[in-house]
């Protein structure tokens, strides 16, 4: 008898496991909008329960017209098979777990045991998955004992919910930014001549650029967005305050871009992380009385303690007629891509 090598053996049943793996169903692409948020939610408690679900979700931002980040739009659990709904990008399950109606049986069937019990226990309410039934998919269920536990969940869970379907829409809008390349060589000419650089994406160019005022901007046309960086030697993190910040960029904006000021209405003023950095943060309206222009912006003033220099970075959109908030949140991930690059001079 023809004797086997034990170590061929063991390549060859590894090889087919894998090609086994690989030959399985594969998962389609998600479809829909990634700001719309599919709910599935019993018909008879939705009234009660959509003032809560719009609080947490749908968020306004200004562009000056009202625009909602995140659209909810409500689904009987009867529909899921249907309309494609099953492939959506977001979807959110809301139910008391023990309810008599088919959207609590859909709950119960997607959670385990395990996680069952620790909601009746009022120990938990909130779960999420990705890539359940499609790629790029985020899968969130918010349950409770009851009613009133329900809506506690989804009001103590309120930033965590948000913050999760935020990340996942960036995390796709990173991917889709970067699809059809990266202008390489501004990065590097960036990091090369000025000691920073961001992730340039294909399309974006350097417009103008004065690196003895300390000031570099990036364009990308149709529609109009910028993103520019100015720094600074010798300003102090004692210094910036919320009115230093507001008077920094319009004095900023005032000499490189015609004038263009911050409009005091929804303003939003708050503290982040950027880049390892703990900076301001600036949302709101930009506008400029002399060509009656104006829409969005975000920025970004830190100080770096080590180099002893001071960044203001900012983003913003021309726009009109069209939905802002998604090219304002795609050049604000390419913003957040910002690095110094310490063996420059």
């Amino acid at each position: 008898m023809k004797r086997i090598n034990l170590r061929s053996w063991i390549s060859l049943v590894v090889l087919c496991g894998a090609l086994l793996a690989g030959c399985g169903p594969r998962l389609p692409e998600s479809v829909g909008p990634a700001q719309e948020i599919l709910v599935l939610i019993d018909p008879a408690a939705r009234e009660s329960l959509e003032p809560h679900l719009k609080e947490v979700f749908e968020k306004i931002l200004y562009t000056p017209q009202e625009e909602k980040i995140f659209r909810l739009q409500f689904e009987d659990v009867a529909n899921f098979e249907k309309y494609e709904n099953k492939r959506r990008k977001n979807i959110l399950v809301v139910a008391e777990l023990d309810a008599p109606h088919p959207t609590a049986g859909f709950l119960r069937n997607i959670l385990s045991p395990n996680v069952q019990d620790a909601v009746r226990m009022n120990r938990s309410g909130v779960f999420w998955k990705e890539d359940v039934w499609a790629k790029e998919q985020l899968l969130i269920a918010v349950a409770g004992a009851d009613s009133a536990a329900l809506v506690d969940n989804l009001r103590m869970e309120a930033d965590r919910l948000y913050q999760r379907i935020e990340d996942a829409r960036n995390e796709r809008i990173q991917r889709l930014i970067y699809r059809y390349g990266e202008r390489k060589d501004v990065t590097e000419r960036l990091g090369r001549e000025f000691g920073w650089q961001v992730r340039v994406a294909f399309g974006y160019r350097i417009l103008e650029a004065y690196p003895d005022s300390g000031f570099v901007v990036l364009t990308k046309e149709e529609p109009n967005r910028w993103l520019f960086v100015y720094w600074e030697d010798g300003v102090s993190p004692d210094e910036l305050s919320e009115e230093w910040c507001i008077q920094k960029r319009n004095d900023i904006t005032r000499r490189f871009f015609e004038r263009d000021r911050i409009v005091q209405d929804h303003l939003e003023i708050g503290q982040t992380e950027f880049a390892g950095k703990l900076a301001f943060v600036l949302q709101g309206l930009w506008e400029n009385k002399k060509k009656w222009a104006g829409g969005p912006f975000r920025s970004y003033a830190f100080v770096d303690v080590e180099t002893d220099r001071f960044y203001y970075i900012d983003c913003g959109v021309y726009s009109p007629n069209k939905r802002k908030e998604p090219y304002l949140r795609q050049i604000d991930l390419m913003a957040r891509s910002f690095t110094q690059v310490k063996s420059a001079p």
